[in-house]
């Protein structure tokens, strides 16, 4: 892949779209962190609580160490984590660029008794600096997205906003690699990439070591899946 940008009106089949802007999820974890003040709930489970739960399977079969450093990226309302610290995790980071989503996610740790297993911290994850803050000299052994990747794959250029920023696609891989420790994983769960598209896309930088099943469907005689892990 090759950063351009953002001349082009879509990368990989995609339009831009809010979905890929800071003040979007500003804008949705504001509203999420005053529902949490008002009532407690801690706001939406992207891609539900089904497709949470296979990711902290994978995590719960495959990570026997509690104190294992895993990085949550787009960390949002910190669900993921949260779970984690619940089963005894505790060396665990959540990021997002997002200044809302990390106040929430505190007060939601906070309000469970699991902050001294979470650090929530602000992250420009496409920023090799800040990632570099964030992985410090010993690194991750995990690092979890779900979504995230999705989302920036979205983002719009700052040139031309109806057009798909390539650059921040192609720098994702190279952050994750920066985060994670040589023997590190990285697992992915994505609604906009195929299996077979995650693996090409991050290919340069990741081996590919194993996959997640998901619930399935048949169209047209195809079978496939709402989710990639």
């Amino acid at each position: 892949m090759q950063g351009s940008g953002g001349s082009d009106n879509e990368a990989g089949g995609f339009e831009a779209s809010r979905l890929g802007r800071k003040d979007h999820w500003n804008s949705v974890y504001d509203r999420e962190l005053n529902n949490f003040e008002e009532s407690g709930d801690i706001g939406e489970v992207w891609f539900g609580e089904d497709t949470a739960h296979k990711m902290l399977g994978w995590v719960y079969d495959n990570v026997e160490a509690t104190d294992a450093r895993i990085l949550d990226v787009g960390c949002g309302n910190g669900h993921l984590l949260l779970e984690l610290a619940s089963e005894g995790y505790t060396n665990l980071v959540g990021t997002d660029y997002s200044a809302q989503a990390v106040d929430l996610a505190k007060r939601v740790a906070k309000n469970r008794s699991l902050d001294s297993a979470i650090v929530f911290l602000m992250q420009d994850f496409l920023n090799p600096h800040d990632v570099a803050r964030v992985a410090g000299s010993d690194k991750f052994d995990l690092v979890l997205d779900k979504g995230t990747y999705d989302a920036i794959c979205l983002k719009p250029s700052d040139v031309d906003a109806t057009a798909v920023d390539r650059s921040a696609a192609d720098a994702y891989p190279v952050s994750v690699v920066d985060s994670l420790k040589d023997s590190g994983v990285f697992l992915i769960t994505s609604c906009n990439w195929t299996e077979e598209e995650l693996t090409m896309r991050f290919a340069e930088h990741l081996e590919c070591v194993g996959r997640v099943r998901h619930r399935s469907f048949k169209f047209g005689g195809a079978v496939g899946q709402t989710v990639a892990t």
